[in-house]
């Protein structure tokens, strides 16, 4: 038998299908890569570009942990942590960086502290660039019942000596420090297992201690805030309640002319797990971003991310941004220029509770998209987002079980490229000369209720910084349904001239809101 004849045979008789099956196999692998290529090609125009290669700021060796990040008005970085030397001796430090985060100065120990318990820093600036850092103090080497909350202070120059917030309040813990429009300061804290409490300095004279829900029979935790327009504290936290169990999202108002507190806002029927964070879109409604609990009897692997905005004198339905595959922690929330909405968080990968991912999910259309920022194989957690400049930036802590070592981390997203056309025109406000660096001239129209076109609107204008802090209300009363021109001098509300920098017009007529970007070069 002929074996290499019916070979070539078969061969020969196979072989057009061959053909045919290796053209659609190329076919098939071409439409893949061009497929491919397209969707990454969308993904970056999702994006407009990847967050940049992250930086090690605090270079000690050792354990670093628990950042916290503020940007002034000079678009200086600051940023604070706490270093481990021994189990109860931690410093805080301290760094900056002047160039948008290229480089860094060397790590500070702004304490000198020789052998104590320094946890938990914030840090907060004024509209001058003073800087504003409170942390726990455990005077008694790692027991509850002695921590104080202290705080110091940089005038640019050297740092003051550390103050005593929580006066004779031993067990007060996790200090979150705000600073208002007025430049005047608040600080929250817990006490041992009980309430928040906080102080406030209006120039050089503290406050009493207050406790806002103290006469209430639920327990009610603050997490973050934000001071913006009109004299207002928001903040999120959490809440407790024989009447459900776990803990709930809540949302807090403090009106501060008349030292006033809202009853506290349920944001939703879920439980979560501590994290929860907050902020303001573009006609300043706040929005929130929360770690729900899914399952729990299974949390570790199934809490999932929510997100939920403010509309009118209730909370939207919230909306799911990640899923229950992995586990969720430190979430974080910005919005940008376009008003889009980032969230930033950690994940836990579910085969090992010691393989995390820094995770930024960005929203467009009504659709999450995900894009990772850093990974390690044992912790990548405690991030801090903050939006400026038309850039998102993140600090937290690196943490590598082989190295036995734990950094601070930092990492920077320009969003600049992904600015939207119908965004940066908004037709009820006209700006001009804008770019400028006084003189800026702002025409609008009132809008009329329906029907009745003489009836006159009660106008509110004002400027507020790119972080929503208020600068100047340039008008706030009742004008007749007409064009309008007003003048901004280029002044805050004590007549000082701004700084450059980016700053947000807010025009209120009627039940309208518009919002545009003003930029002030000098």
């Amino acid at each position: 038998m002929n074996l290499e004849g019916i070979s070539a045979g078969i061969w020969m008789k196979f072989l057009p299908g061959f053909k045919i099956l290796t053209l659609m196999k190329r076919q098939f692998f071409f439409g893949f890569i061009i497929t491919t290529l397209l969707f990454i090609s969308l993904s970056k125009s999702f994006y407009g570009q990847e967050w940049t290669e992250p930086v090690n700021i605090s270079n000690l060796g050792g354990y670093s942990l628990d950042p916290d990040m503020v940007i002034d008005h000079k678009g200086i970085i600051h940023v604070v942590w706490s270093y481990n030397i021994t189990g109860s001796h931690w410093l805080i430090m301290y760094a900056k960086s002047e160039d948008d985060g290229l480089t860094w100065t060397e790590p500070l120990d702004i304490l000198q502290n020789t052998d104590l318990w320094m946890l938990q820093p914030h840090i907060a600036c004024d509209s001058k660039s003073n800087l504003y850092v409170t942390y726990t103090h455990d005077g008694n080497s790692w027991t509850p019942e002695g921590r104080l909350i202290k705080m110091l202070t940089y005038d640019g120059h050297q740092w003051s000596e550390s103050f005593v917030v929580s006066e004779n309040m031993p067990g007060s813990h996790y200090p979150t420090v705000l600073i208002d429009d007025k430049d005047d300061l608040y600080v929250f804290w817990g006490y041992l297992s009980d309430e928040m409490y906080y102080r406030y300095r209006k120039g050089d004279q503290w406050s009493n201690i207050f406790c806002p829900y103290c006469d209430s029979t639920d327990l009610y935790f603050f997490s973050d805030g934000v001071v913006v327009y009109d004299n207002l504290i928001q903040l999120v936290g959490t809440s407790m309640s024989s009447n459900y169990y776990g803990e709930r999202p809540q949302y807090y108002k403090h009106y501060l002319e008349n030292s006033l507190w809202a009853y506290p806002e349920m944001i939703s029927n879920d439980t979560i797990v501590v994290d929860i964070d907050i902020s303001l879109n573009k006609s300043l409604v706040p929005e929130t971003a929360y770690r729900k609990m899914s399952t729990i009897a299974v949390r570790e692997v199934s809490d999932s991310t929510m997100h939920t905005i403010k509309e009118g004198n209730s909370w939207d339905n919230p909306n799911l941004v990640s899923g229950t595959d992995k586990r969720q922690v430190g979430q974080q929330i910005a919005i940008d220029q376009n008003n889009d909405v980032h969230i930033v968080e950690t994940e836990y990968f579910v085969s090992t509770e010691l393989e995390t991912e820094l995770v930024h999910y960005f929203r467009m259309d009504n659709k999450w998209f995900s894009q990772p920022i850093d990974s390690s194989d044992n912790l990548c957690n405690y991030p801090t987002l903050l939006f400026a400049k038309n850039k998102l930036y993140v600090v937290y802590w690196w943490h590598s079980e082989e190295l036995e070592k734990g950094y601070i981390r930092f990492s920077k997203y320009d969003i600049i490229t992904n600015i939207k056309e119908e965004v940066k025109q908004i037709p009820e406000l006209k700006i001009y000369p804008n770019p400028g660096a006084r003189n800026i001239f702002i025409e609008f129209e009132p809008s009329a209720p329906p029907g009745d076109n003489t009836k006159h609107q009660h106008i509110n204008l004002s400027v507020f910084d790119i972080s929503g802090k208020l600068i100047k209300t340039l008008c706030n009363k009742t004008l007749p349904p007409e064009r309008q021109r007003l003048l901004w001098n280029g002044t805050d509300q004590s007549g000082k001239e701004v700084q450059s920098g980016s700053y947000l017009v807010r025009l209120k007529t009627g039940s309208k809101t518009a919002t545009q970007t003003v930029e002030i070069i000098k």
